[in-house]
Formats: C-alpha cells, sequence, structure tokens
C-alpha cells in the first residue's frame, strides 16, 4: 500500500443558498457542487444505503461503509507510519523536533 495523495479545502457555499429540506439530498447536492468546481472525482463515505444511491444517481464514486468492518481491510500501519505528511503541521513538527522542543499538544 503506497501512500495517496489527498488533499482539503473548505468552500462556503454561495451567497443565498438554500439548503435542501432533506439532509442527505443537501450532502449529496453539496458533494457534487465541489466536484463540479474541482474537476475531479470526488469519493462520498457513507453507512447509509439510500445515501449511497443518490450520490451514485448525482454521479459521485462512492465508498459504502459497513458497521461491522471486515479486518482485512485493516489499514497497514507501518506502512502508513512510512507516509510523512508535507503541510504545514508536518513541518512545523519537523523543526520542533530538530529544535529539541516538545510538540504542542493537537
Amino acid at each position: 500500500m503506497g501512500c495517496a495523495a489527498v488533499s482539503g479545502e473548505v468552500i462556503f457555499d454561495e451567497p443565498g443558498h438554500t439548503r435542501l429540506p432533506h439532509d442527505d439530498d443537501e450532502i449529496v447536492d453539496r458533494a457534487a457542487a465541489v466536484q463540479a468546481v474541482a474537476g475531479r472525482p470526488v469519493k462520498l463515505l457513507t453507512y447509509d444505503a439510500r445515501q449511497a444511491t443518490r450520490a451514485r444517481f448525482a454521479g459521485l464514486t462512492v465508498k459504502k461503509l459497513r458497521d461491522d468492518p471486515d479486518p482485512a481491510e485493516e489499514p497497514d500501519w507501518a506502512a502508513q507510519e512510512a507516509c510523512k505528511g508535507t503541510g504545514t503541521r508536518a513541518r512545523r513538527k519537523e523543526r520542533q523536533a530538530a529544535l529539541g522542543e516538545q510538540p504542542a499538544e493537537e
């Protein structure tokens, strides 16, 4: 299992946005809007079968989660540890380690 690139952004609704009456519809609608702006696939993770169906119908990639996780799907934590972050938090921790400082609780 290799290191995968993951990005995160905060995207605000446009001014005047009115929420849809059904929470699942609102979540799917916002994810589809982000996908259109991002220009790449957005994957929706959900335990809810109806929300998964709505999301697929809206053109989203969906990972339907289960209540009882399969032990075979447990991440390879050793491989995850090898994937060091490159963001602001990772660089701050590297600087603190180089100076011998104790990292702040996050």
